[in-house]
């Protein structure tokens, strides 16, 4: 009876261990499935998928991460923690370096320009007086004119009127000397000279057509001889004026006829149409003279360069027809424009006077001096321009990493850099040994 009983028990506690076993392996099967399996890639672990794949930067295999405990964790330590970051972030490399320099350059400023009138040299010659050209000694463009040289010969109503107003009160009142004075007067604001006026008066008889002289030196410009074409208001305008009378009549103009409605004057910049028998009114200009002796050259320069070029500055012009030769001048003055879109200044240099080198119209080059600012320099090859901006590649902990900088003027193989780096920055020395593509640089804002 005890023998049946030891071997129920043991057969008992046999059952329970099997049971238990049992259900140690479920909870190991169980723990075992509700770990999924990670994959990552051997040289981006930034990278991590759950499935089988390639990794999209390099395209390599993705390997299974390997579970705790499996093996021995390396410890990322400061030394080793560049190593996860993104490869386009920084790069590990041996190569030449430098430090930005604090200096002052003398640098210069290449600009292109034409040579120019001197505006304040070009002088309009109007008609003080309406009337019609009979004799015109003006034929064509840079003719040249002398100071007293006339002009033309016009025929004014007016200026017959005025003469012989003169002549009655010499001859009526030779004692009236006001009133003698103030008919003087009139005919000198109607354009004519003393000589003329005193020449009147000797030989006593008025002049049908009466001279204009030119009052400067230089060459005539903006002229158009030519007849201009054939419209509808051609014939008013051409017609003769009509008679009435001569110079019988000495109580006003009406008397010699009223000259034809004379055509619009000219806007500024076009040719001004002169020839024989046309008639002019009062104001309009006759022609435009010009004085060649004093020239400018006007040079247009980026709007980032203007601070660098002030009144005063030094410019030595060169002709690229005339290799070797040379001018030396001063900058004179600044404009700002803002014209299509583009931001520049107008920078002009009066040439000096009495010189043969130049000529209107002429393309110059020129060079213009200046000592900088005190800033930082660093080599050209140090600074990379990918299009919007420029970039320097700094080395902090070892490694090298793309930083924007501000660069300024370029002299030589030096580039000046307004923001972006230190005085004890330690840059590369050549920017572009490390760069396929535009595309690598990724530059934290």
């Amino acid at each position: 009876m005890k023998k049946k009983l030891r071997n129920s028990v043991l057969y008992l506690l046999a059952f329970l261990m099997l049971i238990t076993l049992g259900a140690c392996n479920d909870k190991e099967e169980q723990h075992a499935e509700g770990e999924a399996t990670t994959y990552t890639c051997p040289m981006h672990p930034q990278i991590v998928r759950d499935e089988p794949g390639t990794c999209p930067i390099c395209g390599m295999d993705l390997v299974p991460v390997s579970q705790p405990g499996s093996g021995e964790e390396a410890a990322i330590t400061e030394d080793l923690a560049f190593l996860l970051e993104p490869t386009n972030s920084s790069v590990v490399s041996d190569v030449a370096t430098t430090k930005p320099k604090q200096k002052t350059v003398q640098a210069t400023v290449e600009m292109e320009g034409v040579i120019t009138y001197d505006p304040r040299k070009v002088y309009t010659v109007p008609a003080r007086v309406g009337g019609r050209i009979e004799q015109l000694y003006v034929k064509y463009n840079f003719q040249p004119i002398s100071k007293g040289q006339k002009l033309m010969e016009i025929y004014s109503p007016e200026l017959i009127t005025a003469q012989q107003e003169l002549l009655y009160l010499v001859q009526s009142a030779p004692d009236d000397k006001q009133l003698i004075e103030a008919a003087k007067q009139k005919l000198r604001l109607l354009g004519a000279t003393d000589a003329q006026i005193n020449r009147l008066i000797r030989t006593g008889e008025a002049s049908y057509t009466f001279a204009i002289y030119s009052p400067y030196d230089g060459y005539v410009i903006g002229l158009n001889t030519a007849a201009p074409a054939a419209t509808p208001g051609m014939a008013a305008a051409a017609a003769p004026a009509p008679a009435g009378g001569g110079m019988g009549g000495m109580g006003g103009g009406s008397s010699a006829g009223a000259a034809p409605a004379a055509p619009a004057a000219p806007a500024a910049g076009q040719d001004i149409q002169l020839r024989e028998g046309m008639y002019v009114s009062t104001g309009q200009p006759l022609l435009r003279v010009v004085n060649p002796e004093q020239l400018w050259a006007e040079f247009n320069i980026p709007a980032g360069q203007v601070s660098a070029v002030a009144k005063g500055t030094a410019v030595h012009i060169t002709f690229p027809q005339l290799p070797g030769k040379k001018l030396e001048a001063k900058v004179d003055f600044l404009q700002p424009f803002y014209q299509e879109g583009e931001n520049f200044a107008k920078v002009r240099v009066y040439l000096p006077g009495q010189q043969r080198l130049a000529r209107v119209g002429q393309l110059v080059s020129a060079q213009a001096s200046y000592t900088t600012a005190p800033s930082l320099w660093v080599p050209k090859a140090a600074v990379l321009d990918i299009g919007t901006r420029s970039v320097a590649f700094k080395k902090l902990n070892g490694v090298f990493e793309p930083v924007a900088v501000t660069a300024g003027t370029t002299e030589g193989d030096q580039t000046q850099i307004l923001e972006g780096l230190a005085q004890g920055d330690v840059i590369a020395g050549n920017a572009q040994f490390l760069v396929d593509s535009e595309s690598f640089i990724k530059i934290n804002k």
